[in-house]
């Protein structure tokens, strides 16, 4: 307030007064004149009053170094009031800071919006591949129960019981020769003994040889030596 031009107390306070304002809408980040204090709440207590104002310098170091009279005209001034905020560097700094993140958000947008086409074509190809390794999938395990269907008459097992049929029928051929040729009534002939004698002799000499393969085949496939052939595949 001048000191030129005196005003009466009763014009001071109407000017603090609380006046009826209306809803507004305010854009963000855009600040407002704050009510108007009475001054008759105000404290009367120089001491008290030093000690708001070493606080208001301390947490508000804009305003430490304003008079009174600037202070005043911020509170009656909502254009003043507005231009003081808008030059202080917290507020430009929060204003460039959401600058830079809507411009940012505007180039990832539109890097998003570029890259849809390509993105919903990997996608379809993606599919498409998985598609086709789902048959190739399926047709390998066809190939391999074929080939496992292929190995199972060589497997170690089906040999050894092989083997085993072989040595048994040899057996029992050397006894039907030698069974016949004994139960013969007529005269045998001296070729005929020869004859028999070699066909006996090779009989038994193969049935002993398969006999012999087929208790080592037998042995190692006990100790564990011959491994298996898988009956069929797990998938």
């Amino acid at each position: 307030m001048s000191a030129t031009s005196p005003v009466s107390n009763a014009a001071v306070l109407s000017e603090f007064e609380p006046t009826q304002r209306g809803p507004s809408n305010l854009s963000p980040y855009e600040t407002r004149v704050p009510e108007a204090m009475n001054n008759y709440n105000l404290p009367n207590d120089p001491v008290l009053i030093a000690e708001k104002v070493q606080r208001l310098g301390e947490q508000f170091p804009t305003f430490a170094n304003k008079s009174a009279d600037d202070l005043e005209d911020l509170l009656r001034f909502e254009d003043l009031f507005q231009a003081h905020i808008d030059g202080l560097e917290q507020v430009q700094l929060m204003r460039t800071l959401e600058y830079e993140l809507r411009e940012e958000n505007e180039r990832l947008a539109e890097v998003n919006l570029s890259s849809e086409d390509e993105l919903r074509r990997m996608r379809d190809n993606v599919a498409e591949l998985q598609m086709f390794a789902s048959s190739m999938t399926s047709r390998l395990y066809e190939l391999v129960q074929e080939h496992l269907d292929l190995q199972k008459p060589y497997s170690p097992m089906l040999l050894l019981q092989r083997l085993k049929d072989e040595v048994k029928a040899l057996d029992e051929q050397a006894e039907t020769v030698a069974s016949g040729f004994m139960k013969k009534d007529d005269v045998i002939e001296s070729s005929e003994c020869e004859d028999f004698v070699k066909m006996y002799k090779q009989l038994r000499l193969r049935f002993h040889s398969s006999e012999s393969r087929c208790r080592l085949a037998d042995a190692a496939y006990r100790s564990g030596s011959l491994s298996g052939v898988p009956m069929s595949l797990d998938r």
